[in-house]
């Protein structure tokens, strides 16, 4: 008796924690994005601030100055739009990485989709292929999910895809990969000196268009990813409860995983390997979950990070 009186109250516990709250912190939170990304329109090397900047959006031009228009259109909205989408990407999977493996360590990085990405490209670049801009992307993003298929394969042997072998899976994928990338580096230093300010990570040479091309997938793994979001609620209660409770373990961790390999492969196909953020921002976002117990809901929590 007392073990189904347990079994009701879990999924009313999961479930509480939404309301007002939650999006008031999400709102602030938008708005604090918005007023970086203004406040970024305004920096730069070229002299250009927010005085030129007010008069170039009320339609006067000033002939002597720098050209604002293309400055602002070819330089500082691409970085702008490139920077939030990659940081959107790379903390939502962040988040939804430490949900399933229960560390606050995981981190992107854990799958070796950057390092998948990056020996997948040094390759090309050893054997001396010439691809256009485009098809390096693509290359880069198969070379990513080809990685974390590999971390998916060998975590998922024997006894199943849990949280600890996901981490030593990937950590041991990732460092395989990286000596491989250094040594095409080191042996064709001609071929692949293009590669190291991608290998550096860079929202430098991007244009709008590879931004807007990236948006879509990441708002329709997004979806995927929050649909999960009251599986996992209740596996935060852990594997043994959920599973109890009619949570199908294994496919919501897959389908999660596979949705954060997805997010940082668009996001290090777009930039190159960003560190720290896929890390870092679930931790902020976790650490205001204990403030605002809305947050710890992932319906709130997968978007705050």
């Amino acid at each position: 008796m007392a073990d189904t009186a347990t079994r009701a109250e879990l999924p009313r516990c999961a479930e509480r924690g939404g309301g007002p709250a939650g999006a008031a912190v999400l709102a602030v939170l938008l708005a604090a994005t918005v007023l970086v990304g203004l406040w970024h329109l305004t920096q730069g090397t070229s002299g250009v601030g927010v005085g030129d900047l007010v008069r170039h959006l009320a339609g006067r031009r000033d002939d002597g100055g720098a050209p604002v228009g293309e400055i602002l259109t070819g330089s500082r909205l691409p970085r702008l739009f490139a920077g939030v989408t990659v940081g959107f990407a790379l903390g939502c999977a962040g988040a939804l990485l430490q949900s399933v493996t229960r560390n606050p360590l995981a981190s992107p990085d854990t799958l070796a989709v950057t390092a998948g990405s990056y020996f997948t490209l040094s390759v090309v670049a050893a054997t001396g292929l010439t691809v256009p801009l485009w098809a390096s992307g693509a290359v880069a993003f198969a070379g990513g999910l080809a990685a974390a298929a590999l971390v998916l394969l060998l975590a998922g042997r024997a006894a199943g895809t849990t949280g600890t072998r996901l981490i030593l899976a990937g950590s041991a994928t990732a460092m395989a990969l990286d000596a491989g990338t250094s040594m095409l580096l080191v042996l064709f230093r001609q071929n692949t000196t293009g590669l190291f300010a991608w290998g550096s990570g860079s929202l430098a040479q991007l244009n709008i268009d590879a931004s807007t091309r990236a948006l879509p997938l990441v708002a329709v793994v997004l979806c995927a990813a929050l649909a999960l979001s009251r599986r996992l609620d209740v596996m935060g209660l852990g594997d043994d409860a959920a599973a109890g409770l009619g949570v199908p373990i294994r496919s919501t961790r897959v389908t999660a995983v596979l949705c954060a390999v997805l997010l940082t492969a668009t996001a290090v196909t777009l930039a190159g390997p960003i560190g720290f953020v896929g890390l870092g921002a679930p931790v902020l976002a976790r650490l205001l979950a204990g403030r605002v117990r809305a947050l710890r809901r992932h319906l709130l929590l997968v978007p705050a990070a």
